[in-house]
């Protein structure tokens, strides 16, 4: 198996590309996505196109997440290592944030309404604060990169691609979870997922009321605990 994170994720999509790979709910906004492994490849693509082409990340370079539990959080964090930059639990030199505009990056700060699909803000946004939804479906849905990580390159702060994918344990289980998949403990849950060919049901807000209904309408195999 590679040991670089694209490469995993590419095998993912190659292996299965169809069958869902992350299914999204808010319980407060009533919001559903389900995107299967390729279309969550479409969106990584672009993603990493939008932080090469119009932010210069480069592979030295790191990138916050600054979202709640959310599906565009794992998609960043697969463009993240395409690009060959680095996820980081501090100050990046990009950060992606919500709509309450917690994180802010060092050079770039670029905010998501997390709208359904992805859509642009309704409201003008603070000075030098990028709009993901305005600008990422401008961009190819094919990315090449130009400086591609190694086994030893950083992946999350001192953690190199080898260590994530080294002490992720493969899930083929379709599992329910309410945690942020962007954090070191989520990363493994995410790159498990990945590996082991599962699926994941990422909940927001989740009711408790709709539990038992949601494991069984979505066919779950078992609840991550927090």
């Amino acid at each position: 198996m590679s040991q670089v994170l694209p490469e995993v994720f590419a095998a993912a999509v190659r292996r299965d590309g169809a069958g869902p790979l992350l299914t999204y709910y808010d319980d407060s906004t009533g919001e559903r996505i389900e995107l299967s492994a390729l279309t969550t490849a479409n969106w990584v693509a672009k993603t990493a196109n939008l932080l090469v082409d119009e932010y210069d990340l480069e592979a030295d370079e790191t990138v916050a997440i600054g979202l709640p539990p959310h599906w565009l959080g794992v998609v960043w964090a697969l463009a993240t290592w395409s690009a060959g930059a680095a996820l980081t639990s501090q100050a990046g030199t990009l950060a992606i944030t919500g709509p309450d505009f917690s994180a802010s990056g060092e050079r770039e700060t670029i905010a998501s309404a997390l709208l359904p699909l992805g859509g642009r803000f309704r409201e003008p946004l603070p000075a030098g604060v990028h709009d993901y939804g305005a600008e990422v479906y401008n961009h190819p849905d094919v990315f090449v990169p130009f400086d591609a990580p190694s086994a030893d390159s950083p992946a999350y702060d001192e953690l190199t691609h080898a260590d994530l994918i080294g002490t992720a344990e493969p899930i083929a289980d379709r599992i329910l979870t309410t945690r942020d998949l962007t954090t070191r403990d989520g990363l493994k849950v995410l790159i498990g997922v990945i590996i082991g060919g599962g699926s994941i049901v990422l909940c927001r807000n989740l009711d408790p009321a709709k539990l038992d209904r949601r494991v069984a309408d979505e066919k779950v195999d078992r609840v991550l605990e927090d």
